[in-house]
């Protein structure tokens, strides 16, 4: 388990800012009796993240709802992933109002360091175990629902599952169109694999703090993305009907 906690930080700290900023516009289609399961058998295909065959994404909408599914193929990615959370963002187009964010899966600290003393059977089990004893889901800057941890069962109708399954993890998610700010008439969404050091919550009503990996805070300029670093976000603008 050692060993692999290790492999997990040496990836992280080598990603740097690997994400893939370049705004892609796309259509969102439109998509019906999704079961939030983490199953995807509804979905027809998932969009290939800059063609590196490490994770795999789509949206989707109906009347009432935003859908997200994300299939994670890279066994590394799939850690990251499982401990940190796949992290969905509607950035914010009104001055002195934060961005909306949702997390899932979303272990907490104390979780993880007690599954650190803990023997699991393989990789999997490992990486299931972590999804398993999340306790809620991350949110913040929805309108209507209170900031922080939300309950797995709750009356918002915020939905998100997340499984692993033949060597890859899966993961789905719901949220209402009713709930989220920023949509209209155009929207700029992030979503992608959170690499648990960058905060979570950047305010624009303050400072925000960049996260300097595991050696502090860092104050210079990013480092630039190399070729064989895996792109851990992608950046979308859309509408919505």
């Amino acid at each position: 388990m050692r060993g692999i906690l290790l492999g997990i930080l040496l990836l992280i700290a080598g990603l740097g800012q690997s994400l893939a900023q370049k705004k892609q516009k796309i259509t969102v289609p439109s998509l019906s009796a999704i079961e939030i399961d983490a199953d995807l058998g509804e979905w027809d295909t998932l969009t290939n993240v800059a063609d590196e065959s490490s994770w795999f994404y789509q949206l989707a909408q109906d009347a009432s709802n935003l859908y997200v599914a994300v299939r994670v193929e890279d066994p590394m990615l799939q850690h990251v992933a499982a401990r940190n959370g796949i992290l969905l963002t509607v950035q914010s187009n009104t001055k002195n109002r934060d961005d909306i964010q949702f997390l899932f899966p979303y272990p907490d600290s104390e979780v993880k360091r007690a599954m650190m003393r803990e023997d699991h059977d393989s990789d999997a089990v490992y990486k299931a175990a972590l999804i398993d004893r999340s306790r809620g889901y991350f949110v913040y800057g929805f309108p209507t629902v209170p900031n922080g941890l939300l309950s797995l069962n709750n009356g918002y109708g915020i939905q998100a599952s997340a499984r692993m399954d033949n060597g890859k993890l899966y993961y789905e998610a719901l949220v209402p169109k009713s709930l989220l700010d920023y949509i209209t008439p155009v929207a700029t969404l992030k979503l992608g694999i959170h690499d648990g050091l960058t905060p979570l919550v950047s305010s624009k009503k303050k400072p925000a703090v960049r996260s300097g990996g595991m050696y502090g805070t860092y104050r210079g300029r990013p480092a630039p993305r190399s070729k064989d670093k895996p792109t851990l976000t992608v950046l979308l603008e859309t509408t919505f009907d």
